[in-house]
């Protein structure tokens, strides 16, 4: 009995480190959201990727893409 515990305990610890392992950092996450950026973006219709980032980190994000696009970079 001790046994069958013991290896449902070490699978379920496995489980969520190769859960853990494949989420992707925060600087990925934004990285992504600034690739995903376009002229459609706005603070209602974020790109999908975006949804994880903070309000405030997002829209600093679109300021920068404008000043990008204006040339302003």
């Amino acid at each position: 009995m001790r046994i069958r515990i013991g290896v449902i305990v070490l699978a379920v610890g496995l489980l969520i480190a190769a859960y853990l392992a494949n989420r992707p950092s925060r600087a990925e996450t934004e990285a992504a959201c600034r690739r995903a950026l376009d002229n459609t973006s706005t603070m209602d219709l974020r790109p999908d990727v975006c949804q994880e980032v903070p309000a405030e980190t997002y829209r600093a994000f679109l300021l920068m893409y404008e000043l990008r696009e204006e040339g302003l970079d």
